[in-house]
């Protein structure tokens, strides 16, 4: 089972350890008020996140939001629409699940935002779900290595190539105001997954 979900063409744990860049992720967005105080925090430092919003969490009121954080450089990558094991699915409905919340971005954004990375509900990935999404423009799913909201401990996993996981609640938000400005201290850039994984840039409405 081990060899069908762990393959380094497509799944990543993390990125390049000999470069000293991390990925901070946020998914599920769900409270769109830590969403706004993240990117705040990106705004403050000068710093990039990705974001993993469940497709059904995405709301037209909170298009401003999203346009924001594309706007202060963050990248948005897919969770799925309903946060369903993918794995379970099969090629039609998992590629409807990336399709759904795609043209709920694209709707928000008010232009096509082309979502390249894919973060897996439950972290559940196969070689069957990738190729799947791959031929609709899915180049990485992106799990994690460092999964934890106490400040100290998160500091102290990371490592060069290092994606961080967390979600836009309280807890979150909290620790990442005091760890974002340690990161930079110590010398990390801070950075999209795309941008640690070496992968294309996203086109964006300023590029079009």
């Amino acid at each position: 089972m081990a060899d069908l979900e762990e393959f380094a063409d497509f799944t990543h744990r993390h990125g390049d350890r000999t470069v000293k860049k991390v990925a901070i992720t946020v998914e599920d967005c769900y409270e769109i008020d830590k969403v706004e105080d993240i990117i705040a925090l990106c705004e403050q430092y000068q710093v990039k996140v990705t974001f993993f919003p469940i497709g059904k969490a995405l709301k037209y009121a909170d298009a401003p939001v999203w346009q924001r954080a594309v706007s202060a450089g963050c990248e948005i990558g897919n969770h799925s629409w309903g946060h369903t094991d993918l794995t379970k699915l099969s090629d039609r409905d998992n590629r409807f699940q990336m399709l759904r919340t795609q043209q709920k971005i694209d709707s928000l954004l008010e232009y096509h935002y082309p979502m390249q990375v894919l973060r897996p509900p439950l972290g559940l990935m196969s070689r069957q779900v990738a190729a799947a999404i791959e031929p609709i423009g899915y180049m990485a799913a992106v799990k994690w290595d460092v999964d934890t909201t106490d400040a100290k401990k998160a500091f102290k996993a990371v490592e060069n190539g290092s994606i961080l996981l967390f979600h836009a609640r309280k807890a979150d938000v909290k620790c990442l105001e005091t760890l974002i400005p340690q990161l930079l201290q110590e010398g990390y850039e801070l950075v999209t997954t795309s941008e640690l994984l070496d992968l294309p840039p996203i086109a964006t409405s300023t590029d079009l």
